[in-house]
């Protein structure tokens, strides 16, 4: 199967779904938890859920799955993002 890049009809859909299904609620979400840069924030935080799913499956903690307070503290550690 082709990735979605590929394919014109599954980068539509996937567009499509996540800007309105996913994206929308999600900057609401954090422009409600205080958020200064919701937009931002709404890419940043997919991108860290894939990595800390990759972290468990195959990286770093692939041998052990972090806790609520790691997972808070590796978050909570990240430098803000500016502009």
């Amino acid at each position: 199967m082709q990735p979605a890049y590929r394919r014109p009809e599954l980068r539509a859909h996937h567009d499509r779904t996540g800007l309105s299904d996913f994206a929308g609620p999600l900057r609401a979400l954090l422009a409600a938890a205080g958020s200064p840069t919701p937009e931002r924030h709404a890419l940043s935080l997919p991108a860290w859920c894939d990595g800390i799913l990759f972290s468990c499956t195959a990286g770093t903690f692939s041998s052990t799955v972090p806790t609520e307070e790691e997972l808070r503290e590796i978050l909570t550690g990240m430098p803000a993002p500016h502009g």
